[in-house]
């Protein structure tokens, strides 16, 4: 005998119906709605603090890093010296860092020289400072002036410009002191490792220095080149020594990272 056939599926269920007038919420009248609006409009708007922070890192990044239309112009000074304190103050910032763009040392100290003697401790004109220092050969004074920074145990800029600063120096050792310190914290940040290179070829440290490099590229996504460089590393450090296992490991692992993303880089 053949299998029942399966029931036909019920009908769909109608709407449910519209439920009574009792259990429905009264309509707001006119004037509950009038005294609302009248409310929300006798608050007070919001108003934002402009941030110093945002100020100096748009001054910077548009006078640093200027393509096209997105330039630190002086206009745009010009209307940031009008505005409040924040601005005013990132306006005399902007004009140092026009002037040390343009080689022009001296001006940009004179400019920057009332802001930094009022905030010695203001991260942005330390980075300025030093920038200034810098290129005037004068890296002991950059040096004095961050190993004195109140923030530079806490603050990766500070101690990424003190770094450059012994660099500059010709102290890598205690560049790269700070610098191996400092990739083990922040160990994605290129420019940590960039230094690190340079303080270990300063210091004839070649698989140190290639190794280095190798974290470069591994951060860039290039791991081919970067395991060879650890290869490399590998090669030169001492047979069976801790430091050519640990490049060892990390090959392995830049590998493990290469089969992760194989199924990624043949699309």
């Amino acid at each position: 005998p053949h299998p029942p056939r399966p029931s036909p599926p019920p009908p769909h269920a109608p709407h449910p119906p519209r439920p009574p007038e009792t259990l429905l919420p009264p309509p707001l009248p006119e004037s509950r709605l009038a005294d609302a609006r009248n409310r929300a409009n006798q608050m007070r708007p919001v108003v934002v603090q402009s941030s110093a922070d945002f100020y100096f890192a748009k001054a910077r990044a548009l006078g640093m890093y200027n393509s096209g239309r997105n330039q630190l112009t002086s206009d745009l000074l010009d209307q940031w010296s009008k505005g409040n304190v924040r601005q005013q103050h990132a306006a005399q910032y902007g004009r140092a860092l026009q002037a040390m763009e343009a080689s022009k040392y001296d001006e940009a100290r004179k400019t920057l020289q009332p802001l930094l003697s009022a905030e010695p401790n203001n991260a942005w004109y330390l980075d300025l400072a030093t920038d200034i220092d810098l290129g005037q050969k004068r890296a002991n004074d950059a040096i004095n002036r961050l190993k004195n920074a109140r923030d530079l145990r806490v603050n990766p800029v500070l101690q990424l410009n003190l770094a450059n600063a012994y660099l500059q120096g010709g102290q890598p050792k205690a560049a790269e002191t700070i610098l191996n310190r400092y990739t083990f914290s922040h160990k994605d940040d290129g420019n940590g490792w960039d230094l690190l290179a340079q303080a270990e070829a300063a210091l004839n440290n070649r698989d140190q220095e290639l190794a280095a490099r190798a974290e470069s590229y591994a951060l860039a996504g290039r791991l081919d080149q970067a395991i060879s460089l650890l290869s490399s590393a590998s090669a030169q450090a001492k047979l069976g020594s801790q430091q050519q296992a640990r490049y060892d490991a990390r090959i392995d692992q830049l590998r493990q990272l290469q089969e992760r993303f194989k199924p990624y880089t043949k699309m």
